[in-house]
């Protein structure tokens, strides 16, 4: 049985290393394949903090947050939602949160603004989350990544009965990088002591018509590099093996 195992792995190995980078074929391996909502909620019932790296824009992540977001927490006690929007516009979030401003009140960089991401928010909201904004406002001689882990660990440090979903980009996610010409930890290393589970989204990753979700095997993930890892300037021999816990694979654009 284990070297079946083992031979399973290695099959897998050379489909991962002869797409180039791409993922097909993947989803027709059953061990690694999951179904991304009940996998994030397992992933928070487990641990205090998950750091979601999304692709701005994309409504079908978005689309899988809002639909796994109840069951976050009812199912794994998630009751804040850590945004990519600047701090000064907490107090705006609070008063949407009392239903006191509208959504378009909350000022978000254009970026990332988009009607799905005000769905998120207004979900968030429907199940009486808390929103925290967490992205730097104002010039600093902080990193971003070092910012917004500063707010966040401040939360959850005044908040130990709290768990968290952090909405971010992917790069800030990704941890231990290895800089081709710096040296600049991510959200995801700076939050270290949280032990935060760190989950990226490879889009037009799967030619199955639903997302699949999976953990990080460094043996079957060595050398592959997602679209992302792709246009960062890293050190060539970083792959998706050691930045993340788990994957989620979004279905190819028709």
């Amino acid at each position: 049985m284990q070297l079946r195992y083992i031979i399973i792995a290695m099959i897998l190995c050379v489909i991962l290393f002869t797409t180039v980078g791409t993922t097909s074929d993947i989803q027709n391996q059953p061990y690694v394949t999951e179904d991304p909502s009940s996998y994030l909620v397992q992933k928070a019932q487990e641990n205090r903090l998950i750091l979601f790296g999304t692709h701005h824009k994309n409504s079908g992540i978005h689309s899988l947050i809002l639909n796994t977001l109840p069951d976050l927490v009812a199912k794994a006690g998630v009751d804040t939602l850590f945004v990519e929007i600047p701090a000064c516009q907490q107090p705006a979030i609070d008063r949407f949160l009392k239903g006191e401003a509208p959504v378009d009140d909350i000022q978000i960089s254009q970026i990332i603004a988009s009607s799905t991401y005000q769905e998120i928010l207004l979900k968030a909201r429907d199940l009486k989350m808390n929103i925290i904004a967490i992205d730097k406002n104002d010039p600093s001689p902080l990193s971003r990544d070092e910012w917004m882990a500063r707010h966040v660990g401040s939360y959850l440090n005044d908040h130990p009965d709290s768990k968290g979903l952090i909405k971010v980009g992917e790069r800030h996610v990704l941890k231990g990088i290895q800089w081709a010409h710096t040296d600049e930890p991510s959200l995801a290393d700076h939050l270290k002591m949280f032990t935060p589970f760190s989950v990226m989204t490879w889009p037009d990753g799967t030619d199955s018509t639903l997302p699949i979700a999976m953990d990080i095997n460094p043996l079957d993930f060595q050398g592959v590099k997602d679209p992302t890892l792709k246009a960062l300037n890293t050190k060539p021999e970083v792959s998706i093996a050691t930045t993340a816990d788990g994957i989620i694979l979004m279905p190819r654009s028709n």
